[in-house]
């Protein structure tokens, strides 16, 4: 989570959110950030992460996709 805040903060802007499920049926949240120069993607399964992106998706008018 600290490397997205910090990707953000350095001018990254929140592009996308889903989540996915993987073959255990552990759910994870996957941000996509795009800026001039690229695209980069933020994964995690912890609960602080989710509440993090719940916050993005308020922020910039984002929703799983």
């Amino acid at each position: 989570m600290t490397e997205l805040i910090a990707a953000i903060a350095d001018g990254w802007r929140p592009s996308a959110v889903r989540e996915e499920r993987d073959s255990s049926g552990t759910s994870f949240d996957i941000v996509t950030l795009e800026k001039e120069d690229g695209r980069k993607e933020f994964r995690s399964d912890h609960l602080a992460f989710h509440r993090y992106v719940e916050g993005l998706m308020e922020d910039h008018g984002l929703s799983y996709s």
